[in-house]
């Protein structure tokens, strides 16, 4: 069963619109996005703040995490997780599907937090047998089934996606254990949230247009433009500003000196970091602490 990137899109971006919060026995979780790609190409070092699952269909490549290679062929499965630093380099036409998601803790049991806490330590990388592959039927059904939603959303490709990602899961600890339509494309609301996502976990590095654009297999252009028409601002004033903010919350929350926030926060130097701090909070990195001070 062989989708074409058309059907692959199109499946993608209903399951976008319709599967983002789904329930499961030990607890919920909020799906960031759901991806694929017939002929992936190489992205950049980077890391997430949630999970990312990925299952390779066909073609060959490699998966960096935090210096460590695992080669990747058809059958491979693997978890990106939370905080580590990870990169696919593709060697030969990586057709991939992918899944990203962080569990709702206000809506999981023990027995739930317990699971995810297991997972973001598990080993990240499974070779399947060729003839076990469940995990891709399952995963290519569910998104033919997204192309012919009906009114049963909840009970259909909501009660799928939950079994997919669940079964996913448990694969790991398994494992463990042992020893045609060009205009389905993904929506302008799934790139702005993919970027930014990608902003805020990867806050320290240049993040320059083209290597977020790239991440997203878009162009700079076409993301520049996505910026300014759904967030009013540019991506260089959006980085920026993004950059203030978690720098305001480290002085509100931590102990860091300006310094170490300012390398946290992606500025090269501790006075570039004054001087925009002051622009955009009114008072320079010292001035703010002093306030904070005096106010407790």
């Amino acid at each position: 069963m062989e989708l074409t990137q058309n059907q692959l899109q199109k499946g993608i971006t209903l399951l976008n619109q319709h599967v983002v919060n789904i329930k499961g026995m030990v607890g919920s979780l909020y799906i960031h996005y759901w991806g694929g790609d017939t002929a992936l190409k190489s992205n950049m070092p980077h890391k997430h703040s949630f999970f990312e699952i990925c299952y390779i269909v066909s073609g060959s490549g490699v998966y960096l995490e935090n210096d460590k290679e695992y080669p990747l062929s058809k059958g491979t499965l693997f978890i990106s997780r939370p905080h580590f630093n990870h990169q696919i380099i593709s060697q030969n036409d990586l057709y991939i599907l992918f899944v990203a998601f962080e569990p709702i803790y206000a809506e999981t049991t023990d027995q739930g937090k317990e699971l995810f806490q297991r997972l973001a330590a598990v080993e990240p990388f499974l070779i399947k047998n060729e003839e076990d592959c469940f995990i891709e039927i399952m995963w290519k059904l569910l998104i033919l089934q997204a192309q012919r939603i009906t009114n049963f959303i909840h009970d259909t490709i909501i009660s799928s996606s939950c079994s997919l990602i669940f079964s996913i899961v448990q694969q790991f600890f398994i494992d463990n254990y042992k020893v045609s339509d060009v205009n389905h494309q993904p929506g302008s609301t799934t790139h702005i949230h993919r970027a930014k996502l990608f902003i805020r976990d990867n806050l320290s590095q240049p993040l320059r247009l083209k290597d977020v654009a790239d991440n997203l297999h878009i162009s700079s252009r076409h993301l520049s433009r996505l910026f300014t028409e759904e967030l009013g601002v540019s991506f260089t004033q959006y980085v920026r500003n993004e950059r203030i903010n978690q720098a305001a919350l480290l002085l509100t929350t931590t102990d860091l000196s300006i310094k170490a926030i300012a390398s946290q926060t992606g500025f090269d130097t501790v006075h570039y970091f004054t001087t925009v701090f002051k622009e955009i909070i009114g008072v320079t990195p010292g001035e703010f602490n002093k306030q904070l001070t005096t106010n407790y």
